[in-house]
């Protein structure tokens, strides 16, 4: 083990791309190794580091990013007295930093990659060195570069393994447990030695030759990884890396008295099965893989893919699962990859399993609350997005808002049970995008509290956004003129049920209200359990096919147009500017775009292209002062809200929500009118942060 307490240099050094980690050994890490390697020096071999760049930028980018949570990187010494050494790196207290790999570059200063290949294969037969030789590069490749990358690929599977029981911890001493590597070429005998777990070698005795004709019979790539379960791990990940995910020969020529024995380990071979299967999923295949979205999601730690790019699959029915199965075997394979996690929780939401969903998710802000969506155009504005566990309706959909803009999110997740963040990532202007809904309102109050006073420009106050209930909009917009939003109460179950007994009894609670009703769960949404209720008896029976504990009633309000339709406006407010979102026209009363017919309808289409190329003439114009009021009285400088027009001509307000979903992913040739009606809202969406970040 190396003892470092140059905590500060090895943070630095994990912050880089794993391909940029390495150069001359620093002469802290020299001195912190010479306890153990007394003739340790600095490297003078010319080029040595450069050849290391090489390597490393060549490497498969599966192994890069594989290597990205807790590999140091690679360092050039002189005087190790041997190629390669790999070892954890920790504090004098025993605090784990991570792995660093040492490279010798008077060892390697003259090695090819054909020459090195063939001496690591020979080191298995020491008294027949020279009756083996392997071809791993042609010979325009045949380079110290090449070399250097086959020695870091076999350090890297060394790194790989530690701490995650593909085989026992080299610092452990013994197995404990169960491993899911080991056993592939391994068992523990009745002493707990380690010993393999087929003797087919052991019986071709020293014989080259003969070695590598009996080891097509056994799960082993090379005689070398025979030697112990390390050099087996290390041998296979490196082969792995390097015939299947690089497409590079591994040819093996052994001799002996007789003819010459050749041998090239083939992966699709039964024998190596179960090696294949477990390094694939640990290290996938990603170049191969033709589904963009599939590779994205199949790269360990890669860059979160997010909302937008997922629900944009869903939207336009293309198979989900195998990124799910991709995100599900990143998270399986390393349960610090948050990133995987998270687009996993999106991925099952949108596959329709939400309560898994949510556990998901959950463990993602566990592991970690912070998560980065780079701008698409180049960064010019850093945007802190306040964010609440939740399903795809909870939260502002902040990326359809910003998808291919220049604006980058650092997205801070909160919860009720943990602090505010000693640190928050740097930003120039905040947004509260958390919803509205009962759970999320202590969160709400506390975020009040925590952010007062914030150094930078606060767009949605969580005060304000507490104001959202169903209840709590309705009593917010009570007697504005030419609004009509009916007045809503929420009643516990039983309340509901006496009702259903005691109709006469609906104005003591309700005093606007009669027969029919609109009854639904509290924080239900897209119209789950949402119901019109004609007469008591209609109520009794709503409540026994819908076990909530609490419900919102209002009085419903019948806006069926003169065109026979029931037509709903989704409208936001962007510091205070009406824009439409979209306007759904349905035969029935619950209107919902999803299932209002919009794409099989010519005719519903041009009423909604119609809408939107009027808006601004026609009902925002007829509601500029309704619009204007709401808006002053919601208070937030984005808001979303789903309202209709009553025969009379009022404004019919059914919600105002800050997390309405606003997107542009319907197909352009079925509604060539929708993309510039969009392009409005993101533009003063982007609008709106520019001059937030201006009045600070």
């Amino acid at each position: 083990m190396i003892i470092s307490p140059e905590i500060a240099f090895w943070n630095d050094a994990i912050q880089q791309p794993a391909e940029r980690r390495h150069g001359p050994a620093p002469e802290h890490l020299v001195a912190a190794l010479r306890a153990s390697h007394a003739g340790l020096a600095f490297a003078t071999a010319a080029g040595f580091d450069e050849d290391v760049d090489r390597a490393l930028a060549s490497l498969p980018p599966a192994v890069l990013a594989r290597l990205h949570t807790s590999w140091l990187g690679a360092y050039v010494v002189e005087g190790l007295e041997r190629e390669a050494l790999t070892d954890l790196v920790l504090t004098p207290d025993g605090e784990f930093l991570g792995i660093a790999t040492l490279l010798d570059a008077g060892e390697l200063a003259d090695v090819t990659a054909n020459g090195w290949a063939s001496a690591r294969a020979s080191a298995a037969f020491p008294a027949s060195p020279s009756l083996v030789e392997v071809r791993v590069e042609e010979a325009g490749a045949d380079t110290r570069a090449n070399a250097l990358r086959l020695v870091l690929l076999h350090e890297a599977g060394k790194a790989l393994a530690a701490g995650r029981r593909f085989i026992p911890d080299w610092w452990a001493g013994e197995a404990q447990g169960e491993y899911s590597f080991l056993p592939l070429s391994w068992r523990v005998d009745e002493a707990g030695g380690i010993v393999p777990a087929d003797d087919a070698l052991r019986r071709a005795g020293a014989d080259p030759a003969a070695t590598y004709e009996a080891i097509e019979g056994t799960a082993w790539l090379t005689p070398f990884g025979a030697q112990s379960p390390l050099d087996d791990f290390a041998e296979a990940f490196a082969l792995y890396a390097h015939i299947v995910l690089s497409d590079r020969p591994y040819a093996v020529r052994a001799f002996d008295g007789a003819a010459p024995v050749d041998y090239a380990p083939r992966w699709d071979a039964p024998r190596l099965a179960g090696k294949l299967a477990l390094l694939k999923r640990f290290v996938p295949d990603v170049a191969r893989e033709a589904d963009p979205q599939v590779a994205a999601a199949a790269l360990p730690f890669a860059p979160l893919v997010g909302t937008a790019p997922l629900m944009r699959r869903a939207f336009n029915k293309v198979d989900m699962a195998p990124v799910a199965q991709a995100l599900l075997a990143r998270a399986e394979s390393d349960q610090l990859d948050a990133n995987a996690y998270l687009d996993f929780a999106i991925t099952l939401q949108l596959t329709g399993d939400r309560d898994v969903a949510m556990d998901v998710q959950a463990e993602a802000v566990r592991i970690r609350p912070h998560y980065t969506l780079p701008a698409r155009q180049g960064e010019m504005l850093r945007l802190l997005v306040i964010m609440g566990l939740g399903d795809l309706m909870a939260n502002t959909p902040i990326e359809f808002l910003l998808e291919e803009s220049d604006v980058t999110l650092e997205m801070l997740y909160v919860t009720a049970d943990a602090p505010w963040p000693d640190v928050v990532p740097e930003h120039d202007v905040m947004m509260v995008c958390m919803g509205e809904n009962d759970a999320n309102q202590p969160l709400l109050a506390r975020l009040s509290e925590w952010i007062a006073g914030w150094p930078r420009p606060v767009i949605n106050g969580p005060d304000r956004i507490a104001v959202l209930s169903r209840d709590g909009a309705c009593n917010a917009l009570s007697g504005i003129d030419g609004v009509e939003m009916p007045q809503t109460v929420r009643l516990a179950r039983a309340r509901v049920a006496a009702l259903a007994a005691a109709p006469e009894t609906l104005t003591d609670v309700l005093p606007d209200g009669v027969f029919p009703l609109i009854v639904r769960p509290l924080g239900s949404h897209a119209g789950h359990d949402l119901d019109k209720i004609d007469t008591p008896a209609g109520l009794a029976a709503y409540l026994e096919r819908v076990p909530a504990d609490s419900f919102y009633l209002s009085r419903f309000v019948d806006y069926r147009g003169a065109n026979g339709l029931f037509g709903k406006y989704r409208v936001v407010l962007v510091e205070g500017v009406p824009y439409l979102a979209h306007f759904a026209s349905s035969e029935h009363w619950m209107v919902h775009y999803l299932n209002a017919g919009m794409g099989e309808s010519a005719a519903k289409r041009a009423l909604e292209a119609e809408a939107m190329a009027q808006f601004d003439a026609t009902f925002a114009a007829r509601h500029r002062a309704a619009l204007a009021e709401i808006d002053r009285r919601i208070g937030l400088q984005y808001v979303g809200m789903d309202c209709a027009e009553t025969p009379d001509g009022r404004l019919l307000v059914f919600e105002v929500d800050n997390a309405m979903i606003v997107h542009a992913m319907d197909d352009e040739a079925t509604y060539p009118y929708k993309k510039p009606a969009m392009r409005k809202i993101f533009t003063a969406f982007r609008r709106m942060l520019e001059n937030a970040r201006t009045r600070r």
